[in-house]
């Protein structure tokens, strides 16, 4: 390999200029956002809703001990 070489035509950091130049693009297409946020929302809120059932007892539920009676049925 050959020797280094310096390469002088580079600036140091501090004498550097950066610039940002602005991207110009379309409007993002509102309705599909707004579809696309209520669609997760009611994902999340099915998806809680599930836990929280899975949770509780049925309402059908009879708990083995208790006697006919007080069930209410005669």
């Amino acid at each position: 390999m050959g020797a280094y070489v310096k390469k002088t035509a580079r600036r140091r950091y501090d004498e550097r200029q950066f610039t940002v130049r602005a991207v110009h693009r379309d409007p993002p297409d509102l309705h599909k956002l707004c579809e696309a946020l209520i669609r997760r929302t009611l994902q999340e809120v099915g998806q809680s809703r599930a836990h929280r059932r899975a949770d509780e007892a049925p309402e059908t539920y009879r708990s083995p001990g208790q006697p006919d009676s007080a069930r209410g049925n005669d």
